[in-house]
């Protein structure tokens, strides 16, 4: 077990974008191949954000399972939903075990905006309920969160690192409803920030 410190914990976030573009993982049941996967967490009456080695076990098709001890260890909100990092990529946890990726943001798993966040699966991006059910499918190159006008997506852009920070280059922009419907067709006229209007 080690405790994080603030540059570590950067890292953190830096490596996890990298890591969703390489791949994702969905915990169900399956044969366990894999003893040692690593992760950090805050657990319950902590404030400080941990690292533990051999915390999660992944199985013959690459979906993690965190070991009962640490999912008994996560510290759950009201939404009975934790986020843990493993391996440099964040999940949300169920109580019962369900794991699912998600983006960063933050360094941190990726808020819930509007009841919705982005959720990577294969390459792709698509948007997750608090049931950590997969409602808008992912078939988007890039996502930005949900608020009040919609998500502003894009098919084809690119994540650019600027420093500690990265944002969507290029590709063809739509803004999507809460069913993932586009309000106009994809474009490339219009950049991320520029896409959802509430007057158009």
């Amino acid at each position: 077990m080690t405790i994080l410190t603030h540059h570590r914990a950067a890292l953190i976030g830096v490596f996890t974008i990298v890591a969703w573009f390489a791949g994702t993982a969905w915990s169900v049941a399956g044969p366990v191949t894999k003893p040692d996967h690593a992760c950090t967490y805050a657990p319950k009456a902590k404030s400080d954000v941990l690292h533990f080695e051999h915390c999660a076990r992944s199985d013959a098709a690459g979906h993690f399972h965190l070991k009962h001890r640490h999912l008994l260890a996560l510290d759950f909100e009201r939404n009975g939903l934790a986020s843990v990092n493993i391996e440099g990529g964040w999940y949300y946890a169920r109580r019962d075990g369900r794991l699912v990726p998600v983006m960063t943001m933050d360094n941190g798993a990726d808020p819930f905006s509007q009841g919705l966040a982005r959720s990577p699966v294969g390459g792709k991006i698509g948007f997750i309920n608090h049931n950590l059910a997969l409602v808008i499918p992912a078939r988007f190159d890039g996502a930005l969160p949900f608020g009040d006008a919609g998500a502003e997506v894009c098919i084809d852009c690119r994540l650019v690192a600027h420093g500690e920070h990265s944002e969507y280059e290029g590709g063809r922009w739509a803004c999507i409803d809460h069913h993932g419907h586009e309000r106009e067709p994809f474009s490339p006229d219009r950049g991320a920030g520029h896409v959802c209007r509430k007057d158009g």
